[in-house]
């Protein structure tokens, strides 16, 4: 069996699901999540919007091409899926929460090469931005009521900074764990970090959303996790964020604080490059669980313990608050719009959102 890729035009962003992920789909993954979910495949085919004939003869096509059951319980009433079927599911979704920063960053550049050849005079803002799940909606908003095209490439924090700083973007974005400012003391791992990279007199922050970092755990917390210390008994199998990434500071930085040896969690060397991909493998039952957004963890229907809460920001350089591109990113963020899509999102707050805050003030380590 072989993979390939293609992509379909759409009229604006009327066919995406506000503040959702990437439409990346294969109709027989579409077909399993289905009857897993349901439990039936009338009901399922019901979902799909397609003939129970219809999907009952594409299964047994698939299972022929790949030469093994995919439903378990025949043709009647409580169909579920067989083992294989669960794992061909899976292995689906962890890849494409896994590669979901990169598949947007691909999915940008047709879009703004495509845009601009339909529309030549957009005026295009490059920016590099630790990912999170309301870019798409923000680059909506700015393409919609202002003619400016949001050109994202997600990277870390701090890799967002170094880009910014060269001259490589106009606008980064990155997340810090404000509420709580031992975690951003001087000598932090996130001021050794981010710090150095943050300059005054030189970068502006705008505030974009606060979120919740917590842990993510299975359906009904089975294995009552309730703190991080938890995560050291000898029953919890971890995922882990990638190393460099703003949220693996932010979880290294908490083991620090609470002085928890990371050799000590079984599974911290398990890396995953996104915060759905680490929601997909707690979802999976390939591990007991992982840190990072509420959002995340409401996506794969899995419960969360609430840890702390961050601020993303949007960071410029101050002569940039001139520019066209970042006028309109300071009105879309201000937008009772944006707003509500922000909201929308369990975990997030957009209290505001749009505003210029000052970094002597608000960075602990310039206290």
């Amino acid at each position: 069996m072989g993979v390939t890729l293609d992509y379909r035009f759409v009229a604006g962003s009327e066919d995406a699901q506000p503040g959702g992920p990437l439409q990346l789909s294969n109709p027989l993954t579409a077909m399993l999540d289905a009857i897993r979910v349901q439990g039936s495949i009338a009901k399922a085919a019901e979902q799909l919007g397609v003939s129970y004939r219809h999907l009952w003869g594409e299964l047994r096509r698939h299972e022929a091409a790949f030469g093994q059951d995919l439903i378990a319980g025949g043709q009647g009433r409580a169909a579920r899926l067989s083992e294989f079927g669960e794992r061909l599911l899976w292995a689906e979704k962890r890849a494409l929460a896994r590669l979901l920063p990169q598949a947007e960053t691909l999915a940008g550049l047709l879009d703004r090469e495509l845009l601009l050849a339909v529309d030549p005079g957009l005026d295009v803002l490059p920016s590099a931005a630790s990912h999170d799940l309301l870019f798409g909606g923000l680059r909506d908003a700015m393409l919609r009521d202002a003619r400016v095209l949001l050109d994202v490439e997600y990277v870390g924090s701090t890799q967002a900074l170094q880009r910014l700083n060269a001259g490589g973007c106009t606008l980064a974005g990155i997340h810090l764990p404000l509420d709580d400012e031992k975690l951003c003391r001087r000598g932090s791992l996130i001021h050794a970090a981010i710090g150095r990279e943050l300059r005054l007199g030189v970068h502006k922050l705008i505030r974009f959303a606060r979120r919740e970092q917590g842990l993510i755990v299975a359906s009904g917390n089975p294995r009552g996790l309730a703190a991080l210390e938890d995560l050291a008994r000898t029953d919890i199998v971890f995922v882990n964020r990638l190393k460099g990434s703003g949220t693996r500071l932010v979880f290294d930085e908490l083991l620090a604080r609470a002085r928890m040896a990371p050799a000590a969690i079984a599974g911290y060397a398990t890396e995953e490059h996104t915060h759905l991909s680490v929601a997909a493998h707690v979802a999976a039952g390939s591990a007991d669980c992982g840190f990072g957004l509420r959002a995340a963890a409401r996506r794969f229907g899995l419960d969360f313990v609430p840890l702390m809460h961050e601020q993303y920001f949007l960071v410029c350089l101050k002569d940039g608050l001139e520019l066209p591109g970042m006028r309109a990113v300071l009105d879309a963020l201000r937008s009772d719009g944006f707003r509500r899509l922000v909201e929308a999102q369990p975990g997030y707050d957009a209290a505001g959102g749009g505003e210029i805050v000052s970094l002597r003030r608000t960075l602990p380590w310039y206290k």
